[in-house]
């Protein structure tokens, strides 16, 4: 069993609309009796079926409990041939968590392995305990737990709650963001998506309780610079969708996207680099960029003396990930200084020189605010 409780839980939560129903003919069963210490009510809890062990699969099977005693039988229903793992559960606090104040079957509260029954057992026998500590599923480590959901920074309320997608956005050093736009976007229908914007504690909540589909859920923060404004997508804790009627943390955070070779481009400025026109004795890919700011940046910040490398991308050399800006440019091949001149449409040139200041724009169609610049080998 390789998933925490709160992904097990989530799953369920699509499924056991459909615990109570059975095949008319040949039913595949497994029952038992579930009983809880000290004569605690077992309603509302949860009788899980892993096949094979693995709580992971998309075949996971279930049964609530509606009785109030403290003992009460269970059937599973419409199971497959082959053998399961059943577990039991009482959420008590609704956070789709085994945390303190839940009950749990003993093997969960022991981080154990339940054996295996085959289809058609009847005398499975499970007992509720008090969790007096948070618990963890087996094969999972508390500090995983701990975080599988969190952001440096995110505050406790961006927990999960069934029904809901919530979650926390913060900046690298983990400083709440108020005001970012998330969007929960369907992925089934056409412009029905749900938007929401975070609180003054960089949190959001979303209510998909009603809504049976997945959602996509994006983050997105708007910076002014120079009188445009730059759109930068915030990059997620988790990417996978997430279920309607279930729910998730979906946590974020303001900082430079990881390039890979399918998307070279980051989400924040590039600075696109050329050869000068008929001169093919600078060769991009050995060019090195040392962009040095001038004066603050467009998130506020005195940023650092940057040196990087460019990249081959669908647009041409290309180094990504800059925060808006003014820069002073140098760039050497081999070690050897280079000039540089900015790039524009039309005939206007600018001139060559050793280093170019300049900042962002949107020449050359380009969505948002980006630097284009010539670079060429010294002519003496």
């Amino acid at each position: 069993m390789n998933r925490t409780l709160k992904t097990l839980t989530a799953l369920l939560g699509l499924t056991l609309s459909l615990a109570g129903q059975a095949l008319a003919s040949a039913p595949r069963t497994i029952s038992g009796t579930v009983t809880a210490a000290g004569g605690h009510s077992l309603k509302d809890t949860v009788i899980i079926a892993c096949p094979k062990g693995d709580c992971d699969s998309d075949d996971v099977k279930g049964a609530v409990i509606d009785s109030k005693k403290a003992r009460a039988d269970f059937t599973i229903r419409d199971l497959d041939d082959v053998p399961y793992a059943i577990y039991a559960v009482q959420d008590n606090d609704g956070d789709e968590d085994v945390s303190v104040g839940d009950w749990v079957d003993r093997n969960l509260l022991a981080e154990k392995e339940a054996p295996l029954v085959r289809v058609g057992t009847g005398n499975v026998k499970l007992e509720l305990v008090e969790v007096k500590r948070t618990a963890t599923a087996p094969g999972t480590s508390a500090q995983a737990q701990s975080n599988s959901n969190t952001t440096p920074g995110a505050s406790s309320a961006a927990t999960a709650q069934r029904g809901f997608i919530t979650g926390t956005v913060v900046n690298e050093q983990g400083v709440p963001l108020p005001g970012v736009e998330v969007v929960a976007d369907n992925t089934l229908g056409y412009n029905s998506n749900l938007i929401t914007r975070t609180d003054a504690q960089g949190r959001y909540r979303i209510d998909v309780r009603n809504a049976p589909v997945t959602f996509n859920v994006t983050a997105s923060l708007s910076i002014r610079y120079d009188g445009y404004s730059a759109s930068v997508a915030l990059v997620p804790q988790t990417p996978e969708t997430v279920p309607g009627g279930v729910g998730g943390v979906r946590n974020f955070t303001f900082k430079p996207k990881p390039l890979s070779q399918a998307d070279p481009y980051g989400n924040l400025a590039c600075v696109f680099v050329e050869r000068e026109a008929g001169n093919f004795d600078i060769d991009p890919a050995q060019v090195i960029l040392t962009l040095t700011p001038v004066g603050k940046l467009a998130d506020g910040s005195t940023g650092k003396v940057r040196q990087t490398k460019l990249v081959m991308s669908g647009s041409g050399w290309v180094a990504a990930n800059v925060m808006w800006g003014t820069y002073k440019v140098t760039g050497t091949m081999n070690g050897r200084p280079i000039e540089l001149r900015r790039r524009i449409p039309g005939m206007e040139t600018y001139p060559w020189g050793m280093s170019y200041t300049g900042g962002f724009t949107r020449d050359y169609q380009a969505l948002q605010p980006n630097m284009f610049l010539e670079i060429r080998l010294p002519k003496n």
